[in-house]
């Protein structure tokens, strides 16, 4: 069911925009944090039994929903390489959320039927209808994940915080670029709605439906999601920014690229 958000009948179009804007907005910026911040700086000390530690302190702070897809994807590296930890993580997850990315995590790792078996143990922990929603269809590895949703981004940057790895960058890049390079003018404004998302002018939301179409502004504001959150990252992460600098270097004078060095500031 859809849910519903208040606003006038003439102004639908916009609110529903501004709604999904808002709601993953907060994904964009999950990932990113300070120095100090476990999840995004794992593979500063990229010990696989320190999940156990992760995992406890995010039951303990009741985190919302969206706090748990980067940690699956994180977690999913992590068992890829080391299978043995999902047995060690077992006696830790006491939330229905956290049983929900050790399963998601076991089947991106490549071992769907332990999922199956975890997804058994952990009936009784009860039914969360948002993450079953965002986790439906996963691949069993994570590099068949095609990205659909914003929840598909966030996985792709926990993985790439499990060992700096920039492999896992490149899919949320391409996302991106797959929108922006439709048009220089699509290109400008998912810049701007990249912008509105860190605190600029909004807008841009205004016109959207009206100037696309209501499927079209949903995937631009996808699009400037991962925008923003590569901004974010890049500003942070040494190996997000030289995975950037790459693609750019790659991929010149096309929309994404154009859009990229404006946001980002990479020539």
């Amino acid at each position: 069911m859809r849910k519903r958000y208040p606003g006038r009948v003439g102004s639908l179009g916009r609110v529903v925009l501004c709604a999904v804007l808002m709601t993953y907005c907060a994904n964009a910026q999950q990932v990113s944090g300070p120095a100090a911040d476990p999840l995004a700086f794992f593979y500063t000390n990229p010990q696989p039994q320190r999940l156990v530690e992760i995992f406890t302190d995010v039951q303990k702070r009741a985190l919302p929903w969206n706090a748990y897809p980067p940690l699956t994807g994180l977690a999913a590296v992590v068992f890829k390489l080391h299978p043995e930890e999902i047995d060690h993580l077992v006696p830790a997850i006491k939330d229905i959320k956290a049983a929900y990315a050790l399963i998601a995590a076991s089947r991106l790792s490549g071992q769907p039927a332990k999922a199956e078996a975890l997804r058994a143990r952990f009936a009784n922990l009860g039914f969360d209808e948002r993450l079953n929603s965002e986790f439906a269809g996963l691949p069993s590895r994570i590099e068949d994940l095609r990205i659909t949703t914003p929840t598909h981004l966030d996985i792709f940057w926990g993985a790439s915080f499990a060992g700096g790895d920039g492999h896992y960058v490149v899919p949320i890049i391409d996302y991106f670029a797959n929108t922006a390079n439709v048009s220089e003018l699509i290109a400008i404004d998912v810049t701007k709605i990249a912008i509105s998302i860190g605190g600029g002018p909004k807008d841009i939301l205004a016109s959207l439906k009206e100037k696309y179409g209501e499927t079209r502004a949903v995937q631009m504001i996808f699009a400037a999601t991962a925008l923003w959150a590569i901004r974010s990252n890049t500003l942070q992460q040494p190996f997000v920014r030289q995975t950037v600098t790459k693609y750019i270097g790659e991929h010149p004078g096309i929309p994404a690229t154009k859009a990229l060095s404006v946001v980002i500031g990479i020539k």
